[in-house]
């Protein structure tokens, strides 16, 4: 997972927002329910903004970290719809 991160321009998303950190990705995960996880990997999705690749890729590596296996797959999956609408930010 932290090799799909850094190919979707982790760097370059902190830079411009500070909420697409894995600091603040965890920081989210370990401080939220899992409905309230639910609903964050929705709402990055739904937003599909310009760093949602990176954020995406980023939430399902935190959920990973906390072994938290399901919702990390339900991150992949919106992760996979994401990529497929929008590319990685470029340099």
């Amino acid at each position: 997972a932290a090799l799909e991160v850094a190919k979707a321009g982790v760097k370059l998303a902190g830079k411009e927002n500070p909420t697409a950190t894995y600091e603040h990705c965890l920081m989210r995960v370990r401080s939220m329910t899992e409905k309230g996880l639910i609903n964050r990997v929705r709402a990055i999705e739904r937003a599909a903004g310009k760093h949602c690749v990176v954020k995406m890729a980023i939430f399902k590596s935190c959920l990973q970290d906390e072994d938290m296996w399901e919702l990390a797959q339900l991150a992949n999956g919106a992760l996979e719809r994401l990529k497929a609408l929008l590319p990685p930010p470029s340099d």
